[in-house]
């Protein structure tokens, strides 16, 4: 997660202690996360906020790198990425979480999509999606498991080469 982080609720079931400093819980959490990840503990939260949290459903800002296979313009990529906009996306359970999931067909939704910046023969897209909109899946096809997906309509191998979460929906600075 890059951009302005993902909210989370740290929820102790049964403590010993409680009385805790956040601001030492906090520092001692970034110490021994030992920059792996960073942690800002804002205050404490209420039990409803818990629950909510736990059923949110929020969209998702991607910044992902693509790599496709053969040459292709900036302006190629950028037609394909226009023809993914605002389109209802029929998933079926990509296989790298098959045997987790149910396999169903769930449809989500591609809210933005758009080309940033060719880096070294790839490029870099943002995506705003529904949330359970699988990224990775969107940009190959995953064997024609995504319809429609970046691949099929480039009518070529694509993939994700890193992915980062910019922005998870009412995180923005502000709000």
């Amino acid at each position: 997660m890059i951009g302005t982080g993902r909210p989370f609720i740290l929820e102790v079931v049964a403590p010993k202690k409680r009385e805790v400093d956040l601001s030492a819980l906090e520092e001692a959490i970034n110490r021994s996360a030992d920059e792996r990840i960073s942690v800002s503990i804002m205050r404490w939260s209420e039990r409803t906020e818990v629950e909510t949290l736990k059923s949110s459903k929020a969209h998702k800002k991607y910044r992902i790198l693509v790599e496709v296979e053969g040459a292709l313009s900036a302006e190629e990529l950028a037609n394909a990425l226009k023809a993914l906009n605002g389109v209802t996306i029929q998933q079926r359970t990509p296989e790298r979480v098959a045997h987790r999931r149910a396999d169903k067909t769930r449809e989500r939704t591609v809210l933005d999509i758009e080309f940033i910046e060719e880096q070294d023969g790839r490029f870099v897209v943002e995506i705003l999606g529904e949330a359970g909109l699988y990224i990775k899946e969107l940009i190959s096809g995953d064997q024609g498991r995504t319809h429609p997906s970046l691949a099929e309509i480039l009518n070529r191998s694509a993939h994700v080469t890193s992915l980062d979460v910019v922005e998870v929906e009412g995180t923005k600075e502000g709000e």
